[in-house]
């Protein structure tokens, strides 16, 4: 992985200039192995303190929907698969996470970035090895970024996330809601249409 300094001058040359420049040269997450993606190593302490918070958010959740989740996991699993999503991402950039529980749920954005605000989507599905990015559809879209992670392997003692890849709100738009698969409605963005982080290229 190869990680450039100095490039963030603007919130658009993250968040506009850098996604249209990678689709000007043809190049998404699906165009590279997987292994040439970032993947970040998570630690012991990294992985209780998801825990924490995820048991934090798990009881702030349950007061606003029942802590309604997608897929056939329970409440805090799914919210411990975010934050390691979450601080997969934090680590990459070397800044840390949103340690807060809201009474009515999050904003809808994790991490704030040189000005643009960030929202991890995290999987840990074993059905797909790249997996789409699932945005609600039925929730506003408060982030001007939206980052897919691959929670690829973990335990009790370490994990490895996979980023693999990013789309603009505005690409997030683009995209008819999809009712069908899931509970409730979702944008979905292929690898194909994802673009890679910004400041981060596939490692050769």
């Amino acid at each position: 992985m190869q990680h450039a300094t100095g490039l963030f001058h603007t919130r658009n040359s993250m968040s506009q200039n850098h996604l249209t420049r990678e689709k000007s040269l043809g190049l998404t997450p699906a165009d590279v192995p997987l292994e040439a993606l970032p993947t970040v190593e998570l630690t012991t302490e990294d992985i209780q303190r998801a825990l924490e918070l995820a048991e934090k958010r798990n009881d702030s959740y349950k007061a606003i929907d029942g802590g309604l989740v997608f897929g056939n996991r329970d409440a805090l699993t799914s919210h411990q698969i975010g934050l390691l999503g979450e601080l997969a991402v934090a680590k990459l950039y070397g800044i840390d996470i949103d340690g807060s529980t809201y009474r009515r749920g999050d904003d809808g954005k994790d991490h704030s970035l040189f000005g643009v605000d960030i929202d991890v989507k995290a999987t840990a599905t074993e059905k797909v090895r790249c997996p789409d990015l699932l945005v609600r559809s039925d929730k506003p879209l408060r982030a001007e970024l939206y980052i897919r992670a691959h929670v690829i392997d973990w335990d009790s003692s370490s994990a490895r996330v996979r980023i693999i890849g990013c789309a603009s709100q505005e690409k997030i738009k683009e995209q008819t809601p999809d009712d069908q698969l899931f509970d409730v409605p979702n944008y979905i963005v292929n690898p194909e249409e994802m673009s890679f982080l910004p400041m981060l290229q596939p490692t050769s």
